[in-house]
């Protein structure tokens, strides 16, 4: 029995068009962040969902409930969906944290190299990767599920799926309001990777 599970990215936030990492402050969506979050949701209503589950910063649970909405179900919030916690960089600018070495040492070696204060690549990835395997659990029947959280999320999710080493999530493209869609079949099957970064226009993929 297979069960697909939709990974979408949450619209864009101020914070987004002004260049700053959000990581986990709380930031709504803006008026373009919403019609991205409507754009992934009509994109999904021939999808066979049955449970919508959401980060619970607000920008992804606004794109969620939106989703929700759609197929008449109520949103589930799991925090282990959450942002990453980046430390110092929050709210600096992408330049900004750009110059730093730390930045550069990351980069480098994103397994071994942590920012002060915040998450390591293995610590979001572990705790990613078991709200997907919780959610499968969870439904025996092998609905569809839609799961809305964040770009970086998304990318650890992408990576571990594909077999790929850890310190290439950095090298996927999330677009905002994106959807991204994962298959597993049952213990005999790895799991597929169906879909990555899809929205509606080929623009979409390519600018942001």
């Amino acid at each position: 029995m297979e069960t697909r599970v939709f990974l979408i990215r949450h619209g864009i936030t101020d914070w987004h068009r002004e260049g700053r990492v959000l990581g986990q402050r709380d930031i709504a969506l803006n008026d373009e962040g919403l019609e991205q979050a409507r754009a992934a949701a009509a994109a999904l209503t021939d999808a066979p969902i049955v449970e919508v589950i959401s980060s619970p910063l607000v920008r992804a649970l606004q794109t969620a409930e939106l989703i929700g909405q759609t197929f008449g179900i109520e949103v589930a919030r799991d925090p282990r969906l959450i942002d990453l916690r980046v430390g110092k960089w929050e709210g600096m600018t992408y330049e900004e944290v750009a110059a730093h070495s730390e930045y550069k040492e990351f980069i480098q070696d994103p397994l071994s190299e942590r920012i002060p204060g915040a998450e390591s690549l293995s610590d979001i990835k572990t705790r990613a990767v078991a709200a997907i395997e919780q959610a499968i659990e969870d439904n025996p029947s092998g609905d569809a599920i839609a799961v809305v959280t964040h770009a970086g999320i998304i990318r650890v999710l992408l990576t571990h799926y594909l077999g790929s080493p850890p310190a290439n999530y950095h090298r996927i493209r999330v677009a905002p309001g994106s959807v991204s869609v994962l298959s597993f079949a049952d213990d005999r099957e790895l799991p597929r990777v169906v879909a990555v970064n899809w929205v509606a226009s080929l623009a979409g993929v390519l600018e942001n």
